[in-house]
């Protein structure tokens, strides 16, 4: 009898509520996408095996992290060594850098680098300003990693806001691992949604910036934006009022606000 074919990662988990790093064994069964986790410092079943259409196999490597049932676990070493040799030469990293002259083209290159089927996992981005933008907002792209419509999608998204004649001075990929009360600027439905995975966070400046930039996000709910305004932002790449693409600063006063909190939040 075969033995049906599983991969074990051992995974962390935040726990905002003990302020504790807990720590799982992360099953996946290929043949029918289900999943399984165990404590492992409590030496018991967390979670029977349960059919997650949301996990595939391609985001299964070490030091990716996976919504899991509204869990966000880090996949931090393979959890034995069959999934080390099936899995672990599939995998690898590498650097790449943006040359200066190539800059104002970094949409374009990203979307290249997402249509080749590579994974962008971490990014940074920072512009050497000599004098004080005075006009700054901040902007966060929402690329939750089990919905490839906005990861696949973030240098179509980047290079619309270049095109409109934005200037992106700061741009970093992040992972919020709990939700704390430094996102108190947010409803709570936002506040899950970013927490859900990755998101890009994008400082903007120019003349009246943040005004100009809500205006070019266009109404939150992107079915109203596709009547009202058909070429914003949400208009082109929201799914829904909650997976609307992008977040913007609303007012002026909160430009430099939310480009602070969320400095010292990555």
């Amino acid at each position: 009898m075969s033995v049906e074919e599983r991969f074990a990662f051992l995974a962390e988990w935040y726990d905002p509520n003990a302020a504790l790093l807990r720590r799982y064994q992360l099953l996946f069964y290929p043949k029918d996408g289900s999943v399984e986790m165990f404590d492992v410092k409590n030496q018991r079943i967390f979670l029977r095996r349960t059919k997650y259409d949301c996990l595939h196999l391609e985001d299964l490597f070490v030091g990716n992290r996976l919504n899991i049932f509204s869990r966000q676990l880090h996949l931090i070493d393979y959890g034995d060594q069959h999934t080390a040799s099936k899995l672990g030469s599939k995998k690898q990293r590498t650097l790449a850098m943006i040359k200066p002259d190539a800059v104002a083209k970094m949409g374009t290159i990203i979307q290249l680098i997402n249509d080749a089927g590579l994974t962008i996992t971490k990014l940074l981005y920072k512009m050497n300003l000599n004098i004080l933008c005075a006009f700054r907002t901040f902007v966060i792209l929402h690329c939750n990693i089990f919905n490839n419509h906005f990861l696949g999608l973030t240098g179509n998204i980047l290079n619309a806001i270049l095109d409109a004649g934005f200037q992106i001075t700061a741009l970093q990929m992040f992972v919020h691992l709990t939700k704390n009360v430094s996102f108190c600027v947010f409803e709570q439905s936002m506040v899950e949604e970013l927490c859900a995975g990755p998101c890009i966070a994008l400082e903007i400046c120019g003349p009246e910036a943040p005004k100009a930039f809500r205006e070019f996000c266009g109404p939150a709910d992107p079915e109203i934006a596709r009547h009202l305004r058909p070429q914003t932002l949400r208009a082109i790449f929201g799914k829904n009022k909650l997976k609307n693409a992008v977040h913007c600063t609303d007012l002026p006063e909160d430009g430099i606000l939310e480009v602070n909190i969320h400095s010292s939040l990555i």
